[in-house]
């Protein structure tokens, strides 16, 4: 006996009219395309808000001139349906804002270059002359440092007591000298003074005006300035050697040593210029120059002043006015040369 229609999976309902319905079909929704939706301004204009701001977003990048190290492609389609562009289409450059990155200047780059080269020529100098030097046993630093520095130095002198001539000069002369003054007589223009003090600087020559009277004579060294030869190094003796005689002196006229000691200090300062003159003197064998050799002829009369002044048979007013007399003797030697 055949149960087959009996299984259940051979059951079938059978239709009925009560449950037969009419279907109804609901139209499908084209879901790969999105619907347009488009802006319009008050002005009845339609446009793109995104792609407006991004072309605006494009100009801000652009309107510092600078050139592109790097472009990227950044932006929306232009088309509203993105399913009718390709994904080759949808690359291209068109569609797509450019957004450009800041490239170094180029002017940095030179400038970096130009101080690179000017430290490598200015090491190379620099590593020449240094060289020269040490071959040349420090001629070719000596030499450039001259060629810049002026050699050039200036006394002042305080000149005190015209008088019209030489005798009356020299009876105020010794007067001056009993004072602590130098007493030394020059003639400046049509008259005779006694010059009471040589200074190093302005302020102490006019201050010594202000309570005496008188006037400043300066005092120059330019005729040194040029000279060559292996003496130029010589050419400021008288600074040293009068510098150490004035502070001497100040010292007396302090009482801060007394006259024993002021002399010992004097014997110190000769014997070191004694030293320095036997040099410019083994030196100037070899040399011709004409000013180099005034130049040796000037030192030796401050050698001279300097034995003087260390002389103790000599009968003298005071050892101050003898010191800024000495003092006297070796500028204007030094500084009247021609």
């Amino acid at each position: 006996m055949d149960y087959s229609k009996f299984y259940l999976k051979n059951y079938k309902p059978e239709a009925s009219e009560e449950n037969e319905e009419e279907k109804i079909v609901f139209p499908q929704l084209e879901t790969r395309r999105q619907p347009e939706i488009i802006y319009i301004n008050p002005d009845g204009e339609v446009f793109d808000p995104e792609l407006e701001n991004l072309n605006a977003r494009r100009e801000d990048i652009h309107d510092d001139g600078s050139d592109a190290k790097k472009i990227e492609y950044r932006g929306i389609y232009k088309d509203s349906d993105p399913t009718t562009k390709s994904h080759d289409e949808s690359l291209s450059l068109d569609n797509y804002v450019k957004v450009s990155r800041k490239q170094p200047e180029a002017k940095k780059s030179f400038l970096n270059a130009f101080c690179q080269t000017v430290l490598i020529f200015a090491i190379i100098v620099m590593s020449i002359i240094v060289s020269a030097d040490f071959i040349s046993d420090g001629k070719v630093i000596s030499s450039i440092v001259n060629s810049f520095a002026s050699q050039k130095i200036e006394y002042y002198a305080v000149l005190e007591n015209p008088k019209a001539d030489l005798t009356s000069s020299q009876v105020d002369s010794y007067a001056m000298r009993l004072k602590g003054g130098a007493g030394f007589t020059v003639k400046n223009g049509d008259n005779y003074y006694n010059v009471f003090a040589v200074y190093e600087n302005i302020t102490d020559a006019e201050n010594r005006i202000k309570q005496n009277g008188g006037e400043i004579l300066i005092l120059s060294t330019e005729f040194y300035d040029k000279i060559s030869g292996d003496l130029k190094d010589y050419s400021d003796y008288p600074e040293k050697v009068c510098d150490d005689l004035t502070k001497i002196a100040s010292q007396i006229t302090s009482q801060e040593i007394t006259t024993a000691q002021a002399l010992e200090k004097i014997s110190d300062v000769k014997e070191d210029f004694s030293v320095l003159y036997d040099n410019m003197s083994g030196i100037s064998a070899s040399d011709n120059d004409d000013k180099s050799l005034t130049l040796l002829a000037n030192a030796s009369v401050a050698m001279s002043a300097l034995e003087y002044l260390c002389d103790t048979t000599v009968s003298r007013p005071n050892l101050v006015c003898d010191i800024r007399y000495t003092v006297c003797r070796i500028i204007f030697t030094y500084c009247y040369s021609k």
